[in-house]
């Protein structure tokens, strides 16, 4: 199959046009590696070939591009890019092992990454940011591995405290006010944080409003 045309394209694309008015949309590096020209002959396996590649690449810069804008779990990128135009099966799994071998799709770095997010960042606690974490296609495994380093019972009391101060505050003035206080520990809960954890947090909180008030009164 003969080429008949070959022009510029968006970006580093180009058209390579056949006789039987077919094309092949080709990324630079590959028409170049390949030297093809106007005229050359083509047989169906090269063809076949080029269109391989050619899926290959459009899989690898797709995958980079989404990188550059946000982390991805190996699933969740493995669904972008099957969900695109054309994907092939194939070219996406190649895409993505050549993404993990160089470096820019990593599940445990990825893991860490979003632990700090929920747990220090968004103030959850470690079951809101496994859930969310396990949304994002990361295994159990790399979850825990990566929310190990917050699971410490001081560190959680005083994540908690700080919450309590900065954001509850205004419902916490009264200790006997149980409908308030339900308020508050439905709200942690939904958070990610254990009845436990809030309650220990809790006492905390009103044994310290309650030095500041005597403190106040002295």
């Amino acid at each position: 199959m003969k080429i008949t045309e070959i022009t510029k394209g968006k970006g580093k694309l180009y058209c390579v046009a056949l006789e039987d008015d077919s094309k092949l949309w080709l990324h630079s590096d590959l028409l170049q590696n390949e030297f093809l020209h106007i005229g050359d002959d083509l047989s169906q396996e090269r063809i076949a070939d080029l269109k391989q590649r050619a899926a290959e690449h459009r899989a690898y810069e797709y995958g980079l591009y989404l990188l550059e804008k946000r982390g991805y779990s190996y699933r969740e990128l493995y669904e972008k890019l099957s969900a695109a135009p054309n994907a092939q099966e194939d070219a996406v799994l190649k895409a993505l092992e050549k993404l993990t071998r160089y470096g820019f799709l990593n599940d445990a770095l990825y893991a860490e990454q979003l632990a700090r997010h929920y747990v220090e960042g968004k103030k959850y606690g470690l079951r809101r940011a496994a859930f969310e974490m396990k949304h994002r296609g990361l295994s159990q495994t790399d979850i825990d591995d990566a929310l190990a380093a917050y699971d410490d019972p001081v560190r959680i009391s005083e994540m908690l405290l700080e919450l309590l101060q900065k954001k509850y505050a205004p419902y916490l003035t009264d200790p006997d006010d149980r409908k308030s206080t339900e308020k508050v520990t439905a709200a942690l809960v939904r958070r990610g944080f254990t009845y436990q954890q809030i309650r220990y947090a809790l006492e905390d909180y009103y044994a310290l409003l309650a030095d500041s008030a005597a403190a106040d009164n002295f």
